[in-house]
């Protein structure tokens, strides 16, 4: 094994000691050799089996996130070195390798990341530098840059985004999630990521967008049209796309919209326990399968959204101790 590759393993397995982060940031931004670099980063990434590297992406990316949060706060400004993320962009793991490197680096063209994180029954509103606009869901967490300095706009989403992308013909925009890229081509759209749910769900309402897998053993690209919904199941890897009805596609193509179509219940629970900050408890593990088609567009109330779904499948609901138990008829 070469020094140079035996220096990589190191830092991306973490085996180094706190006091050489500086110095590996000097070293992998030095010109010398970076072909060299690049490439073994990249057969670094290529060798990572795609279930443990979503495991270790998420640690690494949760470590990095406690080193820029302080007393809370939700928005914190990071310097990450223009060159670096040309290379980072590539890997889903350099997300968090990139946002270390950046909190030691600083070189004569800078460029300003930015975090955002939204609470339980918490939603946020973020304006990009290109007058793209990105509604977060509860419990979701962008990552943007203060400008665009790339031939890609690129941001990263953990969670939910309602997103109106303003088009730009010369450089398209990219949302990176955790097992998909949804590749924009000046649109409104939603996607919903979150690292607990089953599923990966996009939703087209206007324009133009490619979703594709990535970190999969065959990784796909489906083309969307406007009322198309497309949902990758993370357990078994299956892509499928149909589209949605005119009438239930009106009332969910909106960023204020409570919207699951063909969704597990396991995952609407968990989605209603973002929006209402509220614990739901399934009692019986089959029905966590069972999926519903709903939407809702007119802020209604917890009871009103569970009795609904009561209504239209096998569940029925009580509340216990302040916590909701969901169970067979």
């Amino acid at each position: 094994m070469s020094k140079i590759k035996r220096i990589i393993n190191y830092y991306l397995l973490h085996q180094y000691p706190d006091d050489v982060t500086r110095e590996f940031a000097d070293w992998f931004t030095d010109d010398q050799d970076s072909d060299i670099k690049n490439e073994l980063l990249r057969q670094e990434w290529e060798a990572i089996d795609a279930k443990d590297s979503a495991l270790h992406t998420r640690r690494s990316y949760e470590a990095v996130v406690s080193r820029i949060h302080t007393n809370g706060a939700k928005e914190r400004r990071t310097t990450i070195v223009k060159s670096i993320l040309r290379v980072a962009a590539v890997f889903i793991v350099a997300v968090a390798v990139t946002a270390v490197i950046g909190m030691f680096v600083a070189t004569s063209e800078r460029v300003e990341w930015r975090e955002v994180y939204t609470q339980r029954g918490e939603t946020r509103t973020v304006e990009l530098a290109d007058g793209s606009t990105i509604h977060l869901s509860p419990c979701s967490r962008l990552i943007y840059p203060s400008k665009f300095t790339d031939d890609i706009r690129r941001v990263y989403l953990s969670g939910e985004a309602y997103a109106d992308i303003a088009k730009d013909e010369m450089h398209k925009f990219v949302v990176s999630a955790e097992q998909v890229d949804v590749v924009v081509h000046g649109t409104r759209f939603n996607v919903r990521s979150y690292d607990s749910n089953s599923e990966v769900e996009v939703m087209l309402l206007e324009g133009s967008v490619d979703m594709e897998t990535k970190n999969m053993r065959q990784n796909r690209t489906v083309r969307m049209r406007p009322g198309d919904f497309v949902k990758l199941d993370k357990r078994s890897g299956r892509l499928t796309c149909e589209n949605i009805p005119e009438d239930v596609f009106n009332r969910g193509a909106n960023a204020r919209s409570l919207s699951f179509f063909n969704s597990r219940l396991g995952d609407i629970a968990v989605q209603l326990e973002r929006v209402f900050d509220v614990r739901i408890i399934i009692d019986h593990a089959s029905l966590a399968e069972e999926r519903y088609y709903s939407a809702f567009v007119n802020n209604e109330s917890l009871d009103r959204i569970l009795s609904t779904l009561e209504q239209n499948g096998k569940m029925c609901y009580y509340w216990r101790n302040g916590e909701i138990h969901l169970y067979i008829k």
